[in-house]
């Protein structure tokens, strides 16, 4: 996904670890793209995306053919009516009748917006809002933390140092967690959901917008530990010395043990951090150079050997590279 020339490329795998260009890629996304969800928001079975336009109004929706080609849908891009414009975008089906659907924040407001997709890819509006911490600005992310059935959500509160968890009803509705909201670190900015330590519960590694960090010794990915109930309590955080601007964190099974790793992507100091779960629970810490910039990182098993392998975008050179676990 670029955001200068404002569109997003679509490359098809072999599953190998080569990749060709989709026809049609790239395709245009609107203004500044700046996050984006895959889910099937028509109800076909080949995936879609819904991406967040910075510094504008719009979600973009495009629907996919299956072949790797996508068109827009119907009434895209949406003006959704996020104050001051939308960051993050999450799609599940929160409202529970048969649509896939889609959250963005409204972080001028301290809110989270909430909209029911229509079943032919569109968004039904007006939205519904709900209350966060303060300035909910670059991300929020959906999975069911306190298995019920239904998804939450979290948000990176930048104020106030939290993140708040939102308990889904699973009929459009959503509660605040008790202990909510929950200390994150300083700044708070991009999150990711996994189980760290095995027990069956979901997660959170959250990165800091270091340029807001007063002490940078405290620039950190910080670990909240999930009960399961939607309760989190802190782990021991694991220092991003050597990383300068982090910029975007990923998950998965590096090393094929098993454990669960943490990639953050350092856009100033031109590396990846990679920590590497164990046994016990602890992570071991790894560097690996880069080209830098401001792009993001993806964890995925790209040539089906079991480990999962690294992505990371060059936006400065317009690229892609892949890395591959040994």
């Amino acid at each position: 996904m670029a955001n200068d020339d404002e569109s997003v490329s679509v490359l098809l795998g072999d599953g190998k670890g080569k990749f060709r260009d989709a026809p049609g890629s790239p395709v245009p996304v609107g203004h500044l793209p700046n996050d984006v969800a895959v889910a099937d928001m028509n109800h076909d079975g080949n995936p879609d995306l819904v991406i967040a336009n910075h510094q504008s109004p719009y979600l973009t929706i495009l629907l996919g053919d299956g072949r790797g080609g996508f068109r827009a849908a119907p009434g895209s891009p949406f003006d959704v009516h996020s104050n001051p414009h939308p960051h993050g975008v999450v799609a599940a089906a929160f409202s529970g009748k048969g649509s896939m659907d889609v959250a963005t924040d409204s972080w001028g407001n301290n809110q989270i917006e909430l909209l029911e997709g229509d079943r032919e890819g569109g968004l039904l509006m007006p939205g519904r809002f709900f209350h966060v911490g303060q300035r909910p600005y670059e991300r929020l992310r959906s999975t069911d933390f306190n298995k019920d059935g239904h998804p939450d959500l979290v948000t990176t509160n930048l104020d106030d140092d939290t993140v708040t968890i939102l308990l889904g009803d699973g009929a459009g509705g959503f509660r605040e967690a008790g202990g909510s909201p929950f200390a994150a670190g300083p700044k708070p900015w991009e999150v990711a959901i996994d189980d760290f330590n095995h027990d069956g519960n979901p997660d959170l590694a959250i990165i800091p917008y270091e340029r807001d960090v007063p002490d940078k010794n405290q620039v950190a990915v910080t670990l909240l530990l999930g009960d399961g109930k939607g309760g989190f309590k802190p782990a021991s955080p694991l220092s991003l010395r050597g990383c300068h601007g982090p910029n975007s964190i990923a998950t998965g099974d590096i090393s094929g043990d098993g454990y669960r790793d943490i990639v953050v992507s350092c856009a100033e100091s031109a590396n990846l951090m990679l920590f590497m779960g164990s046994r016990n629970g602890d992570f071991v810490r790894f560097e690996h150079a880069t080209a830098g910039g401001w792009g993001s990182v993806a964890v995925a098993d790209l040539n089906a050997d079991g480990k999962d392998d690294l992505i990371h975008a060059n936006d400065a050179k317009a690229s892609v590279t892949i890395y591959f676990s040994k």
